[in-house]
């Protein structure tokens, strides 16, 4: 039995018996997907760690941020996925690896771009291409916005490897090229599998996302 107290229009509940059909669908479905995101994260990006920089983690920020209903909980994904991973893989200079953990969690911020244009209820039309190439332009997006920010940082810190100069920038960014194309690689698969996996199993997600809103204030 419920207890609860009432002043006027006011309701004081504790341990409330009732709550919406909907919102704890809604919360179950979340903690669920929160739940085996991590999991999911922290195994795939142990897995794949012998390829450099072919990890899961920028598609899981893309994936929650788009999924979860409030903003918070969508960028503590990628931030356990690389805190719990980072056991096992270990650690290294730590204002990189704060920079890194960041740029990681960044993809969150596209969650208004990817709750316009990627809608389950599209797929199967002709506009299914906006949808596609919301995804792909996102992951791209993360993708080089990862590349160009780890690696200046990387020029910074590292004064010993790289010339003070626009030479040794060029330098950096030239040295880092071949392990770009493992980081496009890894978003783009990870992206395509994580939000096709959502449209294919809709049954699940019976609960409506949240509608379009400043991602800051969710």
């Amino acid at each position: 039995m419920g207890i609860f107290a009432s002043k006027g229009n006011i309701d004081f509940k504790i341990f409330p018996n009732q709550r919406s059909p909907t919102l704890n669908q809604r919360n179950r479905n979340e903690i669920i997907v929160f739940l085996m995101a991590i999991i999911l994260g922290v195994c795939l990006r142990i897995y794949f760690q012998d390829l450099p920089n072919f990890a899961p983690v920028a598609a899981l920020a893309l994936f929650a941020g788009y999924f979860f209903s409030r903003a918070y909980i969508a960028i503590s994904v990628p931030f356990l996925v690389m805190a719990i991973s980072d056991i096992w893989i270990g650690s290294y200079h730590p204002i990189m690896m704060a920079i890194v953990y960041t740029m990681l969690a960044l993809p969150v911020a596209l969650r208004g771009i990817l709750r316009r244009w990627f809608q389950l209820q599209r797929v199967g039309q002709a506009s299914s291409v906006r949808p596609a190439l919301a995804l792909v332009t996102c992951g791209i997006g993360a993708s080089v916005l990862f590349f160009l920010t780890t690696n200046l940082a990387h020029w910074v810190f590292f004064p010993a490897m790289y010339e003070r100069s626009w030479l040794g920038i060029v330098e950096c960014y030239l040295a880092a090229i071949p392990f770009f194309k493992y980081t496009l690689a890894g978003d783009l698969f990870f992206a395509i599998t994580f939000f096709g996996g959502f449209a294919v199993w809709p049954q699940f997600f019976q609960a409506k996302l949240p509608e379009e809103q400043d991602w800051i204030a969710t």
